[in-house]
């Protein structure tokens, strides 16, 4: 609220603000067609009159035109109560983005920038002075942000952008303690910028993970590690000691760090693109990923509920103890081991499902079909481009006598990864040009009767 020259308060910020926690008729009625307001029992006997702990929104979206998303977002903060209790004047705010991989195919796998934008101007609609939103994410390169409409983004809203693998715009790194509910690691080296704000948003794709289950803003905190602190020499291409640091299965290790990274640095906004996303995997480097529509997004207060609705949509059992992953086995879950610290509710009757989109979510849990790939699979290369190293995967349904060779531009053989007889199932190796030049590269897969080769970028 601000007074004008004569001492008189403004009620011109004041107004904005109380619209979002609101609504005011106008709008209402702009909304009340397109987008009706509608609640739905979640699943385990709910009465209209029972209890619950917290509210997510689902609302039905199939576009990211940009009029269409942000009245939508907007939807679903008026379904949530407003987000004026969490983002207020003069508050610093940081909006953490999901930009896995460095390339590959954005549309499915990155959030997508439209929703970026409708969640910085409705934050700026709270009071929010532009300069004090925090555009966050460790970005394997630049050209990921600058070219896909996230720097455009950023400039449009005024906001700032920091790169998390650096400690700019301060001296160092931070340590940032977990606290006494940790799973493995006690502090995490993070830039500053993630204790400095108020209010901490995370904007993720909807995803299943090929080694976490699920990936929405949860599992998007992986992404605040600076990725050099946190690589390991058998893991080098990823944060490897995020995954796998203790020596034994990432589907025990990464679900305790991604609560972990949860406790150092709690999500206070999850808003989830599941408008144009994937089934089968975070990335088209795993062998189950399949591109998907499902045509919604999400918003609650509570990430974990708000991820938990998203992994009952994508038919994965949020209340159970283990979480089903898209290539067969499982994994640990993170949701139940938060909610187990007290830390959210991943509890369906704890949760009410408010919104258009709340009648998709039904009183079954669907069966979870695991898509285990019947054919040989030479995947895309992660990250790409890359520097200084990357990750090159195959899949194999039976053991096969195989190839992998590394190639320059012109055809050259230069390195040979894989020559012999390989067991069944997916393969990864890492692959460094140890001072080659910049440039195109090439890499490829012969097994049995298979012979595919695919081009990977490296630069400086």
């Amino acid at each position: 609220m601000k007074k004008n020259n004569s001492g008189e308060t403004s009620l011109n910020k004041y107004s904005r603000r109380r619209f979002l926690r609101t609504v005011s008729a106008t709008t209402a009625g702009l909304l009340a067609a397109p987008y009706i307001s509608s609640t739905n029992i979640f699943a385990y006997g709910h009465e209209e009159n029972s209890s619950y702990l917290t509210k997510v929104a689902i609302t039905k979206a199939d576009n990211y035109e940009r009029t269409f998303v942000k009245q939508k977002v907007q939807y679903l903060f008026k379904m949530i109560d407003g987000i004026t209790d969490i983002v207020k004047p003069g508050n610093k705010v940081g909006i953490k983005i999901n930009l896995t991989g460095g390339g590959g195919l954005p549309l499915n796998m990155w959030t997508n920038p439209e929703v970026l934008r409708a969640v910085g101007e409705l934050i700026i609609d709270c009071g929010v002075n532009a300069n004090d939103i925090y555009i966050v994410e460790s970005l394997w390169n630049d050209s990921s942000y600058n070219n896909y409409g996230y720097l455009d983004i950023q400039k449009s809203l005024g906001a700032q952008m920091i790169n998390l693998n650096n400690h700019i715009p301060y001296d160092d790194f931070v340590d940032v303690p977990v606290g006494d509910k940790k799973f493995y690691y006690s502090s995490f080296k993070l830039n500053k910028i993630l204790q400095d704000i108020d209010v901490y948003i995370s904007i993720p794709k909807m995803k299943q993970h090929y080694e976490a289950g699920v990936t929405c803003s949860l599992k998007n905190q992986i992404g605040i590690a600076p990725r050099q602190l946190y690589t390991i020499p058998t893991d080098s291409g990823r944060r490897g000691a995020l995954h796998s640091e203790t020596g034994g299965s990432s589907t025990t290790h990464l679900p305790q760090s991604i609560c972990d990274l949860n406790m150092a640095r709690p999500v206070n906004l999850a808003v989830i693109d599941g408008i144009i996303n994937a089934r089968g995997g975070e990335g088209n480097w795993n062998p189950t990923f399949t591109p998907a529509a499902d045509h919604i997004l999400l918003a609650g207060k509570d990430p974990v509920a708000a991820d938990s609705v998203a992994a009952y949509f994508m038919s994965n059992d949020p209340q159970a103890a283990k979480l089903q992953l898209p290539g067969g086995g499982q994994c640990d879950n993170y949701l139940d081991m938060l909610h187990q610290k007290g830390i959210g509710t991943n509890q369906m009757n704890e949760i009410k499902i408010v919104g258009d989109g709340s009648s998709l979510i039904t009183s079954v849990i669907p069966k979870y079909n695991v898509v285990i790939p019947g054919n040989i699979k030479l995947l895309q290369n992660y990250p790409n481009p890359f520097n200084p190293a990357t990750i090159i995967r195959f899949y194999l349904p039976r053991s096969e006598y195989a190839c992998l060779i590394i190639y320059n531009i012109n055809g050259r053989e230069i390195e040979t990864l894989v020559k012999g007889v390989v067991p069944a199932g997916l393969h990864e190796f890492h692959w460094a040009p140890n001072g080659r030049a910049c440039g195109v590269y090439l890499y490829k897969l012969m097994a049995g009767s298979f012979s595919e080769v695919k081009k990977m970028i490296y630069q400086k």
